[in-house]
C-alpha cells in the first residue's frame, strides 16, 4: 500500500462508514496489498459489523492474511454480548492457531467464568502444548464446574503429561468430572494412567465405564487386550460398543487374534445393529475372516446407509457368492427397508458369477425358491425393487422370468417398462413379440418408441433370415 496520508484517511473513513458495499470493496482491495498496521484494529472491529457480508469478508481476509497482530484485537470479542460474533471470533482464533496463544493467555477475562471457559476451549481446539501451564493455573484456582471440565478436556487435547497426577487427584472430587478425566487420561496416555483406569473400572457407573473402555484402546497394552477379552463374558448393552472398539484397536496394534465363539458373535451382532456407522465398520472388520451366516445376514440390513460399509460388505459377499444364493429367499421374506440395496447386490453377484463362469452348488430347488421369492416383489411399492426383481429373474432363469411378464408389463413406472423391453428384445422365444406388442399403444411416448424399434428390428431380422 502506498504511504499516502490522503489514501489512509479515505480507508479509515470507509471502514467507519455505514456502507457495507464500500467496506467489502475496501477489504477485497486490501487482500491484494501489504497491510498497514494501523488498519489491523479497525478491521478486527468489523467482526461485529451489522452486515453479515462485511463480517464474512473480514473473516476471510484475516484468515488469509494471518498477521500475528490480529489476535490481540480479536480476543476481546470472547466477552462480546452477541453469541454469533463471539463464536465467529473463536473460529478465527482457532484458525490462526499458535498465533492466538499469547493473546488468549494474556486476555483479561475479568474472572468471568463464561469467558474463561471459552478461552480454555479455544486453547484446547488449537492444541498447542504451550498453553498447558496456563490451563493448569486456571484449573488450580477454578471453582466453577464448567470451567474445571473445560480445563480437564483441554489438558487432554494438549496431551500434557504433567497434568496426569493432578487429573488423578480431581478424579474422586466430583462424579461429574470422571468421564472427562478418563477421556483426557486416554488422550495423554501413560502406564500410570492405564494402571489407574484399570483399577477404577470395576467400581464405576456405566457412564464412566464407557469412557474407560474407550480409553483402553488408546493407552492399552497386550495385557489390556486379554483383560478386555475376559470382559466379553459380562459386558452388555451400550458398553459393548467401546469394548469392541478397543478390542479392535489393540488387535490391530499388536497383531493379535480374536477368539470367535457364540458370546463374541453375540457382541458383534449387537454392535452391527446398535452402533454408529464407525462401530458397525469396526465390528464387520473383526468378522472379516469368518463365514458366519447370521453375521452376514445381519450385514445385509446395513446396506445403503454408509458407502464405506457397503463396500466392506460387498467385498465379503463377493468372496462368498454362494452364501447369498442360499440366503436371499430368507432375506426377501424379512422385507427389509433396504430391499432395493440387497437386490442390487444380489444382481451384481449373479452377473459376476455369469461373467467369470463361477460354478455354484445351488440345486434346482434352491433356484426355484429364489424365483418364487423374487417374483413376489414384482408388485412391490418401490419401483427400484420392481426393476431389480425383473433384472434378477431374467439373469437367473429366462424361462421362469417369461412366466411373470404379465405382471411386469403393467408396471406403473415407464422406465421399468422400457427396461422390460430391453430385457426381452434379444430373447429367442415366440412369446417375446406378444410381450413387446403390448407396449405399442403405451401411454408413454418413449415406451411406444422403444417397442416400435424392437418390433421393427425383429421383423427385419426375420426377413433377413428368410432370404
Amino acid at each position: 500500500m502506498k504511504d499516502n496520508s490522503n489514501e489512509k484517511e479515505i480507508m479509515f473513513t470507509t471502514i467507519r462508514s455505514d456502507s457495507a458495499d464500500q467496506k467489502i470493496e475496501l477489504i477485497n482491495k486490501l487482500s491484494q496489498e501489504n497491510l498497514d498496521d494501523n488498519l489491523i484494529s479497525p478491521l478486527a472491529n468489523l467482526l461485529s459489523d451489522d452486515d453479515k457480508g462485511v463480517r464474512n469478508a473480514v473473516t476471510m481476509f484475516i484468515n488469509a492474511n494471518r498477521n500475528p497482530k490480529f489476535p490481540q484485537f480479536i480476543v476481546p470479542f470472547v466477552g462480546f454480548h452477541d453469541i454469533s460474533v463471539r463464536n465467529l471470533a473463536g473460529e478465527i482464533l482457532i484458525s490462526l492457531g499458535p498465533l492466538s496463544i499469547e493473546a488468549l493467555t494474556e486476555y483479561n477475562h475479568e474472572n468471568n467464568d463464561d469467558n474463561i471457559k471459552f478461552v480454555v476451549d479455544i486453547l484446547g481446539m488449537i492444541g498447542d502444548p504451550s498453553a498447558a501451564i496456563y490451563t493448569m493455573n486456571i484449573l488450580s484456582t477454578a471453582e466453577n464446574d464448567n470451567v474445571i471440565l473445560a480445563c480437564i478436556e483441554t489438558l487432554g487435547d494438549l496431551k500434557y503429561e504433567g497434568a496426569i497426577e493432578i487429573l488423578m487427584l480431581f478424579y474422586d472430587r466430583n462424579e461429574l468430572y470422571k468421564p472427562t478425566i478418563v477421556e483426557a487420561l486416554g488422550k495423554i496416555g501413560s502406564k500410570s494412567s492405564l494402571s489407574f483406569l484399570t483399577e477404577k473400572f470395576e467400581s464405576e457407573d456405566e457412564v464412566t465405564k464407557y469412557s474407560i473402555l474407550e480409553s483402553f484402546g488408546n493407552i492399552g497394552d497386550i495385557d489390556t487386550y486379554f483383560y478386555l477379552l475376559e470382559l466379553v463374558i459380562n459386558v452388555s448393552g451400550p458398553l459393548i460398543l467401546p469394548l469392541i472398539t478397543s478390542i479392535s484397536v489393540l488387535k490391530e496394534k499388536y497383531g493379535l487374534d480374536i477368539p470367535y465363539d457364540n458370546r463374541m458373535k453375540s457382541l458383534l451382532m449387537y454392535t452391527m445393529a446398535e452402533g454408529t456407522h464407525t462401530h458397525k465398520k469396526i465390528a464387520f472388520n473383526l468378522v472379516d475372516d469368518f463365514n458366519d451366516k447370521d453375521i452376514l445376514c445381519s450385514s445385509l440390513k446395513l446396506l445403503g446407509d454408509d458407502y464405506e460399509l457397503d463396500e466392506m460388505i460387498k467385498s465379503k459377499i463377493f468372496r462368498n457368492p454362494e452364501f447369498l444364493f442360499t440366503e436371499i429367499s430368507r432375506v426377501i421374506h424379512l422385507d427389509q427397508p433396504n430391499m432395493r440395496h440387497v437386490l442390487n447386490l444380489f444382481l451384481q453377484i449373479i452377473n459376476y458369477c455369469n461373467e467369470y463362469q463361477i460354478e455354484l452348488n445351488n440345486s434346482a430347488f434352491e433356484i426355484r425358491n429364489i424365483v418364487h421369492s423374487v417374483s413376489g416383489l414384482l408388485s412391490h411399492s418401490d419401483e427400484e425393487v420392481r426393476r431389480a426383481s425383473m433384472e434378477i429373474l431374467f439373469n437367473l432363469d429366462v424361462t421362469s422370468a417369461l412366466l411373470f411378464t404379465d405382471t411386469m408389463v403393467n408396471d406403473e413406472n415407464s422406465w421399468n417398462r422400457i427396461r422390460l423391453i430391453e430385457l426381452v428384445e434379444n430373447i429367442n422365444d415366440p412369446s417375446v413379440e406378444n410381450i413387446v406388442r403390448k407396449f405399442a399403444d403405451d401411454e408413454d411416448e418413449m415406451v411406444r418408441d422403444r417397442a416400435s424399434f424392437v418390433l421393427n428390428s425383429r421383423i427385419n431380422q426375420l426377413s433377413t433370415n428368410t432370404n
